[in-house]
C-alpha cells in the first residue's frame, strides 16, 4: 500500500471518529488539553497588546474546524458581490502547498499552483482582483494595500491573530458542524467552540437560517483541455447511460464534490485522495472509465496532464444578500470617508 493511500485512509478513520464521537478519543485529552492552553496563551496575548490597526479593513473567512468547509468558494462569490457594488478588493493567503511563499508576492496568470498553492491560484483564475500570497499574513495585508483596495479579504487567518481585522466570517458545514466538539487532536476544531460567540457573521453551508446560510449552484462541466462547456442538462443527455463516469477529487470534505454528482443524477465511482493532494498521470491511468470529473481546485494543479477523459465540475457559492449589504455598508462608508479626509 502506497503512503497516500495510509494517509488517506488515517484520515478517514480519525475523521469519523471525530464526528462519531468514539469514545478511545478521550485518550487523547492530555493533548487537547495542552492545545486549549497553547490556544488560550496566544489569543490572550493579542487581546492584550492587538496588532496595529491596518490601513485597509481586512475581512478574515476562516474556519475552526480540520478540512474543508467552503472558504474558497466563498470567498470567490465574494469578491465578485463586492466588486459588482463598486468597492475595489483584494485578497491575502497563506498559500498553503505552494513552495515561494517566504515573501509576499502577488500571484500572476502565469502562477502554478504548486509555487503559490491550490486555492490562490483558483481565486487569482476566478477573480478579476489581486491575489496576494505570503506565510505572514500581515505582511501580506501591507503588500495588498500598494494595489489600493476598499476591502482586503483574507482566505482563512482565523488563528492568525498578529492580523488585524475589522470583520470576521466563519464558515461551517452544517451537516457536519463542530463535531465532537473538541479541540485537536481529540476532536476537530483549532479553537473552542465559544469561539463562534466572537465572530461577527456565522456562515453555514446549507444551513437553516436563509441570512447565515449558503450553497453551491453547479453551472456546468468545462472540458479540462479543450475548454469546452456544457450545461448539466447535457451531461445528463450524454453520459448517464452510456459513459462509466469517475469522480476523483483532492478536496477536504470530498463528499460535498460526490453529492453534487449525485444530486445530477450523474452516477459515478467516487475515489478521493488526501486535501491539497496532486494528481498525477500514473493515478488516472489507473482509473477505468470514459469520464473522470475533477473539482475546479484539482483542475489547477494538473493544467498539463493530458487525459482527454477529464471534466471540471463548475460551482459557484451563492451567499446571503444580508451578508453582502452589510459589508457593502461598512466599507463603502469608510471608503468614502478616508477619500473626504484627503
Amino acid at each position: 500500500m502506497t503512503f497516500i493511500k495510509i494517509k488517506q485512509r488515517l484520515e478517514l478513520w480519525v475523521t469519523r471518529a471525530w464526528y462519531d464521537d468514539a469514545a478511545w478519543l478521550w485518550l487523547l485529552w492530555p493533548l487537547s488539553m495542552l492545545v486549549r492552553a497553547v490556544v488560550y496563551i496566544r489569543r490572550k496575548r493579542f487581546l492584550v497588546y492587538p496588532p496595529a490597526d491596518s490601513k485597509t479593513p481586512v475581512v478574515v473567512v476562516g474556519g475552526i474546524t480540520v478540512g474543508g468547509t467552503g472558504k474558497t468558494p466563498v470567498i470567490i462569490a465574494l469578491v465578485h458581490a463586492l466588486t459588482g457594488s463598486g468597492l475595489k478588493v483584494a485578497v491575502v493567503s497563506r498559500g498553503y502547498g505552494g513552495t515561494v511563499i517566504d515573501s509576499p508576492q502577488t500571484v500572476s496568470a502565469r502562477a502554478s499552483a504548486k509555487a503559490v498553492g491550490d486555492e490562490p491560484r483558483l481565486i487569482a483564475l476566478r477573480c478579476d482582483c489581486p491575489v496576494i500570497v505570503g506565510r505572514d499574513r500581515a505582511a501580506a495585508v501591507r503588500y495588498a494595500e500598494r494595489f489600493g483596495p476598499d476591502v482586503i479579504l483574507s482566505d482563512d487567518g482565523m488563528q492568525h491573530y498578529g492580523m488585524a481585522r475589522a470583520f470576521e466570517i466563519l464558515v461551517l458545514d452544517a451537516a457536519r458542524g463542530l463535531g465532537n466538539k473538541h479541540l485537536l487532536p481529540m476532536g476537530p476544531l483549532r479553537e473552542p467552540a465559544t469561539r463562534l460567540e466572537s465572530v461577527d457573521w456565522l456562515l453555514e453551508r446549507n444551513g437553516e437560517k436563509a441570512e447565515h446560510s449558503f450553497h453551491y449552484d453547479i453551472s456546468g462541466l468545462r472540458h479540462h483541455h479543450s475548454g469546452e462547456r456544457i450545461t448539466t442538462l447535457k451531461a445528463q443527455e450524454y453520459w448517464r447511460e452510456s459513459k462509466a463516469i469517475a469522480a476523483v477529487t483532492a478536496l477536504g470534505q470530498p463528499d460535498q464534490f460526490f453529492s453534487s454528482l449525485d444530486s445530477l443524477g450523474l452516477m459515478s465511482i467516487n475515489c478521493a485522495f488526501p486535501d491539497h493532494y496532486t494528481l498525477t498521470e500514473e493515478d488516472l491511468d489507473a482509473i477505468t472509465a470514459d469520464i473522470i470529473i475533477i473539482t475546479e481546485k484539482d483542475a489547477v494543479k494538473i493544467q498539463s496532464l493530458a487525459d482527454d477523459r477529464l471534466w471540471v465540475l463548475v460551482i459557484d457559492a451563492v451567499i446571503p444578500d444580508s451578508l453582502v449589504a452589510t459589508l457593502v455598508t461598512r466599507f463603502q462608508s469608510a471608503s468614502e470617508d478616508a477619500c473626504s479626509e484627503l
